[in-house]
């Protein structure tokens, strides 16, 4: 009995020693507006979350996908959501890699297909949940984000494709430097997108490092994410 009575006394101790060596100065600030669930939270838990802790699979018994289940308590870690205090919250804790050996989403051994969050959507989801982690009632409606060449593509390639197709000089006189020269193609290839259709779009094979016509096609392959970005840029119109 001695014994029980003094490891439910050490328990809360250990639990809190461990909370109080997370240095919160390391957590990106929260982004300075007011953030919407269904635009800006959402999008982040099914992309970067779900597949891990969604409605088919819940590692850890953990499940983000329903109010309930992602605000759950955890016994080791406290809550994993607290309404108005995001540095209490387990799940920040998570993201910014603060808590040994659970960095979420974990790492992967295969390219692109498991990446840290951003300190731009660390920021988005602690200003959610200082905002007060408002969740609305019934199915979340998703909310399609457009994908544009100069916030998402063009960045992407400036540093995947830059030093061969970029400028006066680029190879195959293809350039990634703007939409335009890219719906241009090149004088190899000629046109390698066509706006709203994937499926007649070059560009993607080659970014899938499948163009046996290439030299080294390998050397032309992007990690699949960013491949489904510019996938996704093409079929809404590649503008």
């Amino acid at each position: 009995m001695k014994a029980l009575i003094t490891l439910l006394w050490v328990a809360p101790a250990l639990l809190a020693a461990d909370k109080a060596r997370i240095d919160v100065s390391k957590i990106p600030l929260p982004v300075p507006r007011k953030v919407d669930f269904t635009r800006d939270v959402y999008p982040i838990f099914k992309e970067s979350c779900f597949s891990c802790h969604g409605p088919e699979k819940q590692k850890g018994k953990y499940r983000m996908d329903t109010r309930e289940g992602a605000f759950k308590v955890t016994d080791d870690y406290g809550p994993s959501i607290k309404a108005g205090k995001s540095e209490e919250s387990a799940i920040i804790h998570m993201v910014c890699g603060l808590i040994d050996e659970m960095l979420m989403p974990p790492p992967s051994d295969k390219p692109g297909q498991s990446e840290k969050l951003t300190h731009e959507q660390i920021g988005i989801l602690r200003a959610w949940i200082d905002q007060g982690a408002e969740w609305p009632e019934g199915p979340i409606r998703e909310v399609v984000k457009p994908v544009t060449f100069a916030g998402d593509i063009q960045p992407l390639f400036a540093q995947a494709c830059g030093t061969c197709h970029s400028g006066a000089s680029a190879k195959g006189a293809f350039s990634v430097d703007s939409a335009e020269s890219v719906l241009k193609g090149g004088s190899t290839y000629g046109k390698v997108v066509t706006p709203g259709n994937p499926a007649k779009s070059s560009l993607l094979t080659i970014l899938a490092g499948k163009d046996e016509d290439l030299p080294e096609p390998e050397k032309h392959k992007l990690p699949a994410k960013q491949a489904a970005l510019v996938e996704k840029w093409i079929a809404q119109g590649a503008k």
